[in-house]
């Protein structure tokens, strides 16, 4: 089975969600035009990634802004599309990516691996998540996760495609192309890494990365980098061929997959818990 993926690599503004929805909602439109059945957005694309002074206002639930307008298009489109941000849960908010499905369901991961400043933001996500679609079972991860096995071997087996959101940084001076003594070597890493987990776990995976300027801070070092996000998002077919890959500036990548569904029921539904509105997450558990 094959179909046309899109990663979104895009430029967000720092709590403007207004402005980061329009211009998401533009590349979205570019995908659809293009034929893509399924498009991916990248972590936190709505607020901005950052060290922000304080995420609650910007935070969402399933009623969000941001969330429904993802199904609505998803609905509008016949395309599934995944989009991070900030989730909201009583007290609680999380680093979240939303899977919204044709037929109006919308799934929730959590992640799991929280870095530097995230934690003093954050609460982190408990267990994998596993969506059952028309084309085989989707696996979901946040940036900083898929450099984790035990994330990958939680999926091991259980999963046709691998969808990865991220705002993964450059940890070098954007002014001065100069690395960080210490991180300098990650930030190519993120045109990396999705191509090899597509090959160790045989399926395609699609790693849509936030591109623009940024600041990286990290606490323990108390250091702070005037930084650039990576960019570099790619889609990788697993074993049929090499990834696809973007380059530091915003961009619509368009690559087709090839996917055999191994077992599974084709409709658009979830392993994980359900709650009320086809909100589907792992929160009952954290």
């Amino acid at each position: 089975m094959k179909i046309l993926a899109a990663a979104i690599q895009m430029t967000s503004e720092p709590l403007n969600v207004p402005a980061n929805l329009a211009k998401a909602d533009a590349l979205l439109h570019q995908a659809h035009r293009a034929g893509a059945s399924l498009a991916v957005l990248p972590e936190m694309f709505n607020t901005g990634y950052g060290l922000m002074p304080d995420y609650t206002p910007v935070a969402e639930g399933p009623d969000g802004r941001s969330l429904r307008h993802l199904a609505m298009r998803a609905g509008q489109w016949n395309m599934a599309i995944a989009g991070g941000f900030v989730e909201r849960e009583g007290r609680h908010l999380y680093d979240s990516i939303a899977f919204a499905t044709p037929d109006g369901q919308l799934h929730v991961y959590r992640k799991r691996n929280l870095v530097f400043w995230e934690r003093f933001r954050f609460r982190p996500g408990r267990r994998p998540l596993v969506v059952a679609t028309p084309w085989g079972r989707i696996g979901f991860a946040v940036c900083a996760d898929m450099i984790y096995r035990k994330v990958w071997d939680d999926y091991r087996g259980r999963i046709d495609l691998a969808i990865v959101c991220s705002a993964w940084p450059d940890f070098a001076d954007r002014h001065t192309g100069r690395k960080h003594w210490l991180f300098g070597h990650v930030g190519p890493l993120s045109g990396a890494i999705p191509g090899k987990v597509a090959t160790d776990l045989g399926i395609p995976v699609v790693f849509a990365n936030q591109c623009g300027h940024t600041e990286t801070v990290i606490p323990i070092l108390k250091t702070r980098i005037t930084d650039r996000f990576a960019g570099l998002s790619s889609i990788s077919d697993g074993l049929h061929d090499g990834p696809t890959i973007a380059g530091t500036s915003e961009e619509v990548l368009l690559s087709t997959l090839t996917l055999h569904p191994s077992q599974g029921p084709r409709t658009w539904r979830s392993t994980s818990n359900s709650a009320p509105a086809a909100f589907s997450s792992e929160l009952a558990h954290s």
